[in-house]
Parts: structure tokens; sequence; C-alpha cells
């Protein structure tokens, strides 16, 4: 018996995020950080969110909730700014969400230099998927797409106050009505 994936079983992203209750499940657990048990070693340790940082996390991001026409993509979303707000919360900053962010993408650059001879952000998207596919093979490489969608579904679902679903894109790609009162500048879970 052949296997189906998810992509070929014609079920959209919308329909699996509405019906599975997948949303509400990666909201409520947050993915635990390791880079215990990986057979990698991180190279380089990165500062701070410079240029190839960023666009290394925006192309996983994008690889993560494309722009395929089923749904509002990363960029729509976001997402990239959303998720430099949210690594500033004081929980996240206890849990460490930014450095393990940063030495993820790293980690990404090593291991795509080391199997591939080359950036990361030359390969093709095919590449891009292919290697991405062979990090979630491993617990660290798993943990990490693991985070980067974490701050995806938030990016999604939370009020545009905070960054991300400008427009509330989407809300109204989820067919989600928002509780109230909403959050105001000034009043928003931050400021609290």
């Amino acid at each position: 018996m052949a296997t189906e994936y998810a992509f070929e079983s014609g079920l959209t992203r919308r329909a699996f995020l509405a019906g599975s209750g997948a949303a509400a499940m990666l909201l409520a657990a947050k993915p635990q950080l390791s880079w215990a048990d990986t057979e990698f070693s991180i190279t380089t340790r990165p500062q701070g969110f410079d240029v190839i940082n960023r666009a290394i996390i925006e192309a996983v991001q994008l690889h993560l909730f494309p722009d395929d026409g089923d749904g509002p993509s990363a960029k729509d979303l976001n997402a990239y700014r959303y998720l430099l707000w949210a690594i500033e919360d004081p929980d996240n900053r206890i849990d460490e969400d930014r450095q393990f962010i940063l030495q993820g993408a790293a980690w990404l650059e090593d291991w795509a230099d080391t199997q591939r001879g080359r950036s990361f952000l030359v390969m093709s998207w095919e590449e891009q998927d292919a290697l991405l596919k062979e990090i979630a093979k491993s617990r660290a490489g798993e943990n990490w797409l693991s985070l980067l969608l974490y701050y995806l579904i938030e990016a999604l679902t939370l009020d545009p106050l905070y960054g991300g679903n400008p427009d509330e894109i989407g809300w109204r790609w989820l067919e989600h009505q928002p509780g109230f009162p909403r959050p105001k500048a000034g009043k928003s879970y931050l400021d609290f």
C-alpha cells in the first residue's frame, strides 16, 4: 500500500487547521527546545537578526506557510515582524526562544554548506524543501521547525495589534470571529 502524504490528499491547510483543532493544539503546547541528541554541530553563533539570518528565517517561514493560493502565506501574515515582537515577550525570553531560533538558522546554513556545498539561500525552492525535510528528521531540527510553526500560527490567529495578521487576513481565512473586547494600543498583553 502506497503512503499518502498530506499534500497529496487534497486536504487544504485551512481544512486541516479548522477541522483538526491543530491551531489550538499548537498554541497550547509550545515545543520544548533542545539541541541535545543532535549529531550536528553549530559552527556559527549569530548574535542577532542580521540580513542573512532574516533571509534564512523568512525563507523557512515561507516553506511552512507558502504562497500557494491556499490561504495567507507567511509573508502575508507579517510572520517575521510578528516573530521579532513575540520573542521579546518576557516568557519567551526566559525560554531562550530568540537564541534557539538564531542557532537554528546558523545550523541550517552550516548543514546546507556541509551537505550541498552552498548557502541555503541560493538553493532552489525544491532543494531548500529537501534540506528542510532532512533536518526535520532530527530532534533539534524538528524542534526548531516546530517553534517557527508555533509563531506562524500565532501570527495567523492573534490580534493584528501584535504585528501579525494584518487587516485580519488570518481571521478572514479561518472565518474566525474575534472575542470582545479586543486589545487596544497601550492596553495590550505586554502593557500589563
